[in-house]
């Protein structure tokens, strides 16, 4: 990894200009692609969760179903800005006072039960989406979407916040949550977009969707916000909530490091107070293209203020968060055919693999990667991604006003797991979250390590390793809706 390129958030990475058709050198292979590297001069772009384009909704197995007609391809750019999400953190987070910031405990129970009535009135699980909200008018989001309950924890202080993003908790202050950036808006769809003859169908179509604000407009996930916005999930009693995202403003946060122990500790709290109110919590391994079991080097930490990252060796007293937190359900990507070139993995650290997509790895175009929502409203990702459809058709689409785009990264993957989690949900209301997460596990479809496997020049895993029922890469395997909804 480069200097200043965060690995964090499901980041996507638009492709660069000597990437795209026309341009000199046609189109480039996905493992020239660099997971959250820069967009527009002067912009950085986050990659924990979204690197590049991701995989059509539907096409491999255990995915959502096909998308409900071709959407046609169109939507002028609006507004200016980035197109990743990051998180980030200027200071250590005490509990902010926002609904669930009383006592959790430490001890994460697998085991704990399903509590009172679950937000919203969809037939599936109810999901909640860390993210950087949604688009409540989407034809995609709206119909599952339980806005009541759905809300900013983004602060007057927050840095990089736009103006109207802090909620401070204020769940009123709708307003706050309205996604200004795009990506969560794209997450929210994999998971629960309906059947509706619109756009594409989540994996799980009938779920109730909480949008959970803890990022910025500009991309950082502040660790005091992601923390807060995991005590609201667990006062909630929702049954999942996704984080395609990393709690900066460190990568990686070391044990050795007071500051950072202290910052790793309030998420892990936060982690288990979700938990042990029925929660199961889902997370991108990231777009670092790193071993977790074997982490080596951590170049973009911290990530706020600006200009501050400095190189360093991590060992295994360091850990990415969420996910390396304990109890949450990882999630690695597979791009059309195998690893996503953009990757984590890590034996112990991923659960399983999911759709993440590949930009130009099986067809040699955008569209192997994973089409999802774009907000109807002005926002960042649609603004960046749109002028490019002269160099790369489809990359953007418009089917009956609503806006979509092709994303791929660990951001879209995570997801889909936990569409998966919510269908199994639907199945067992009153299965434990620890429950939930094995049978996300036992259903999985076993991948083996790739006999072909070549480390890249800019990636720190060296090997696939483990045997039958896991490996590094894959974890338990590929997720499968269709196994998850029999069980």
């Amino acid at each position: 990894m480069k200097p200043g390129v965060p690995g964090a958030f499901g980041k996507f990475r638009r492709p660069r200009a000597h990437e795209q058709p026309g341009a000199g050198h046609g189109t480039a292979p996905a493992r020239n692609l660099e997971p959250g590297a820069a967009g527009p001069p002067g912009r950085r772009r986050g990659t924990h969760g979204t690197t590049h384009p991701g995989t059509l909704v539907g096409a491999p197995p255990g995915r959502a179903g096909p998308a409900a007609g071709p959407p046609r391809r169109g939507g002028a750019a609006r507004g200016g800005g980035r197109g990743a999400l990051r998180g980030a953190l200027g200071r250590p987070p005490p509990p902010r006072g926002a609904p669930g910031a009383g006592p959790g405990g430490d001890g994460a129970d697998g085991g704990a039960p399903r509590g009172g009535p679950r937000p919203g009135g969809g037939g599936g699980g109810g999901g909640g989406v860390l993210d950087s909200g949604v688009d409540p008018t989407h034809d995609d989001i709206a119909p599952n979407l339980d806005w009541a309950a759905s809300c900013s924890f983004i602060d007057d202080d927050t840095p990089t916040a736009a103006a109207g993003e802090a909620g401070n908790g204020d769940c009123t202050n709708k307003s706050a949550v309205v996604d200004v950036n795009g990506h969560g808006t794209h997450v929210a769809s994999t998971i629960a977009a309906p059947v509706s003859g619109i756009g594409i169908a989540g994996v799980a179509p009938d779920a109730t969707l909480v949008a959970i604000k803890v990022c910025t407009e500009a991309g950082y996930c502040f660790a005091d916000s992601v923390a807060a916005g995991l005590r609201y999930a667990g006062d909630l009693g929702l049954d999942v909530v996704n984080l395609s995202l990393f709690a900066d403003p460190y990568l990686y946060y070391c044990g050795n490091e007071a500051e950072q122990r202290a910052i790793l500790r309030e998420l892990q709290r936060a982690t288990r107070y979700a938990q042990q109110r029925g929660v199961l919590v889902v997370a991108s391994a990231g777009n670092e293209q790193a071993d977790l079991a074997h982490p080596e080097l951590d170049t973009i930490s911290p990530d706020w203020p600006p200009d501050t990252a400095v190189e360093r060796e991590v060992g295994n007293n360091c850990r990415v968060a969420p996910a390396e937190l304990t109890g949450v359900l990882t999630v690695s990507a597979t791009g059309p055919e195998e690893l996503a070139s953009y990757s984590s993995v890590g034996m112990g650290v991923v659960d399983v693999a999911a759709p993440g997509g590949d930009y130009f790895a099986a067809t040699d175009t955008v569209q192997d990667a994973i089409l999802g929502a774009l907000p109807n409203t002005p926002n960042d990702i649609f603004a960046s991604l749109d002028p490019l459809e002269a160099f790369l058709p489809g990359l953007t689409v418009v089917d009956q006003g609503n806006n979509y785009g092709f994303l791929n990264g660990t951001s879209m993957a995570a997801p889909h797991a936990a569409g998966v989690a919510a269908l199994i949900v639907e199945q067992h209301p009153d299965w434990s979250w620890g429950a939930v997460a094995a049978a996300v596990r036992a259903t999985a479809t076993e991948m083996a390590c790739p006999a072909d496997y070549v480390q890249e020049e800019e990636s720190q895993i060296a090997r696939c390793y483990g045997g039958e029922g896991r490996t590094s890469f894959f974890g338990a395997g590929l997720v499968d809706a269709e196994a998850a909804a029999r069980r």
